[in-house]
């Protein structure tokens, strides 16, 4: 017996670039699992020329990309014209609060969080003043409180949604990473400390700034020939205002580039969700120093998250870039705590399961 599939529509800021990090890989990936289960409709709410390029990489293949509406109305006929069973929304913080009305509009509404941003910005307003937070905490559960499921990243934040929604369906889809076919550098092949981020969003110029001036004097005592070097789109900010730290903005392949470093430093003062560079870091074999906002929500490591301001942040540090008995020890446990849990084969498991309650309940 052949069974039709549904239509599903997707609803995300941007077309999303798959040569990118964290959200924009996230809804790329997931676009690609869903359309082995529904008939993918895509519409990016904004399209520029630059999104060309990634859009023909999966239009009529992955996905079918339609235009972008603006009014209920034509939200309306969009969804009739197509067929549309099930919308899936994607990055609310990237969205106008308007797009609300299309989930009341929607026939079966689910709403893909990425991360919670009120415990961002709670998280922030603890190291710097944030006017109207509960405004924003209040406007962000309203957009939550129609869909009828929602997706959280990681089951630290699926606990946090549950005391605001006990009586939503709520399901967890861990953001994934790959470290296919990749080559590991060793222990004597590698030097220098990392960050890797975008850094048009703030809390990554935050955690820069921070380990720059406050951090990296402290190693550079202890090992005066070390480098940071700062990578990712936007990077360039930073040239020439610290020594010895060093910029790189295009990066082909992510895991590739971080694997050349000896250790991957996370110094986020702030933030909530599951950070991809971690995962990125951890896939490439490269130990990884953070602080709780950068191992959040990933399985067996928020135990070994440090204080940013404490010296036990530089200690470990030096520790593992001078101690390879230790790095090699790092590093084969966190490779084996990804390729168990978010590798694309898991990521692969948890579609499968929300499909079958998606497929259920609409």
């Amino acid at each position: 017996m052949v069974t039709c599939k549904k239509n599903l529509l997707i609803i995300s800021p941007t077309v999303p670039r798959s040569d990118t990090n964290a959200g924009d890989y996230r809804v790329w990936i997931m676009t690609k699992e869903l359309s082995g289960y529904f008939n993918i409709f895509f519409m990016p709410l904004n399209y520029k020329t630059a999104d060309l390029k990634y859009a023909e990489k999966f239009n009529g293949k992955t996905a079918q990309i339609i235009k972008p509406v603006k009014s209920v109305s034509l939200f309306k006929k969009t969804l009739k014209n197509f067929n549309i069973s099930v919308c899936l929304f994607e990055k609310y913080w990237s969205m106008t609060f308007d797009i609300r009305r299309f989930i009341e509009v929607s026939p079966f509404s689910i709403i893909d969080i990425h991360e919670i941003g009120f415990l961002k910005t709670a998280a922030q307003s603890r190291i710097q003043l944030i006017t109207h937070a509960s405004i924003y905490k209040a406007k962000e559960l309203l957009f939550y409180k129609d869909a009828d499921l929602l997706i959280a990243i990681s089951e630290e934040e699926e606990k946090e949604l549950h005391k605001y929604f006990p009586d939503k369906n709520i399901v967890v889809i861990p953001t994934c990473t790959d470290a296919a076919n990749l080559k590991f550098k060793t222990f004597e092949q590698r030097k220098d400390i990392c960050y890797f981020g975008f850094f048009k969003h703030h809390p990554n110029i935050d955690a820069v700034r921070y380990f720059s001036e406050n951090i990296f004097p402290k190693i550079q005592k202890e090992l005066p020939a070390v480098k940071f070097h700062v990578l990712g789109n936007g990077s360039s900010v930073f040239n020439n205002l610290y020594d010895d730290v060093i910029t790189k903005e295009n990066i082909k392949n992510i895991s590739a580039e971080l694997s050349k470093y000896k250790v991957f430093v996370c110094p986020l003062r702030y933030g909530a969700g599951l950070k991809k560079k971690v995962l990125d870091s951890m896939a490439a074999k490269t130990p990884v120093v953070s602080t709780s906002f950068g191992f959040e929500g990933i399985k067996n490591m928020q135990s070994r998250s440090l204080k940013i301001n404490s010296p036990k942040f530089t200690e470990q540090l030096i520790k593992i870039y001078k101690n390879k008995r230790l790095w090699s020890r790092l590093s084969t446990k966190n490779f084996n705590t990804v390729s168990k849990y978010y590798s694309l084969k898991s990521f692969t498991e948890y579609v499968k399961k929300f499909v079958r309650t998606v497929k259920a309940e609409s």
